[in-house]
Parts: C-alpha cells; structure tokens; sequence
C-alpha cells in the first residue's frame, strides 16, 4: 500500500532526525517548487531541494528534531492533488554551537503519481517577521496569544 498524503508528511519527522536525504527525497516529484524560509526566493526541482537539505543538515552537528503540529490535510480519491498546512517545531544544535528551537509554518501540496503514491510538488515554508522592524520573529509558539 502506498502512503497517503498525511503519512508523506508525518515520515519526514525520522527521516529528517536521520538526516536520511534518500528517505526525504523519495517525497518529492521531480518537478517540485519550492519556497523555503531562507533563499532563494524560489526554487524548483528535486535536485535542488537535495541541495538545500545536504546544506541544513550539514548546519546542525546535532539530530534535528522535528515536532509537526496542528497538521490538517484536504484530499479527496477523485481528485488528484492534496493539500496540506501545519506547523512544525525545529530543535537542534547547529555547528558553531548555536541552539535552535523555533516554530516554522509550512504548506504542501502533493499530486498521486502514477503508483497511486502521493509526491510533494509545491512546498512553502516560512516563519514570521515583524513588519516595523524586518526582524524574524522565531519565539512565537503556537497556542499563545502571539503565535
């Protein structure tokens, strides 16, 4: 059986605390388009987004830790496209000894391939920023009354 939308997103979690590039690229559709939080402004296909992940994962001397909240995912069997948005926690020790834990919000759109599988096709993610300052605001959490 293939995974379902939902399960494309909830895999990256171990993949991702692996650092396992063949696992987290196995979801993406060779087309891909992505915006990402950091540049450049957009991006598209697999081999790029295999740039990007060796290029984060070699920031981080630690496991990244991935807590994916508030998922909700919108498909439907007779149409081929499925949406999905959540948040996701970041936690980890990057190289120069720099802790980050911060929440990111993201948006995925995945198309069924021809396997009946489901392959991410459009990614954004993002965090906040203040609009007086320009600044990333990189503490909000969700729940509270900022976040």
């Amino acid at each position: 059986m293939t995974a379902g939308p939902r399960a494309v997103i909830e895999s990256r979690v171990a993949a991702t605390a692996a650092k396992d590039l063949d696992v987290l690229l196995a979801h993406y559709a060779e087309d891909v388009t992505l915006f990402d939080a950091v540049g450049p402004l957009r991006d598209t296909g697999r081999d790029a987004e295999r740039t990007r992940l060796r290029e984060w994962f070699g920031a981080y001397r630690s496991p990244i830790e991935l807590d994916i909240r508030e998922l909700e995912v919108t498909a439907d069997g007779d149409v081929a496209f499925a949406f999905a948005h959540y948040l996701f926690h970041v936690r980890g020790t990057m190289t120069d000894g720099t802790e980050v834990a911060m929440w990111v919000r993201s948006t995925a759109g995945l198309r069924r391939d021809d396997d009946g599988g489901w392959k991410i096709v459009h990614e954004h993610s993002s965090v906040p920023f203040d609009g007086a300052t320009g600044e990333a605001l990189t503490r909000l959490e969700p729940g509270t009354a900022a976040g």
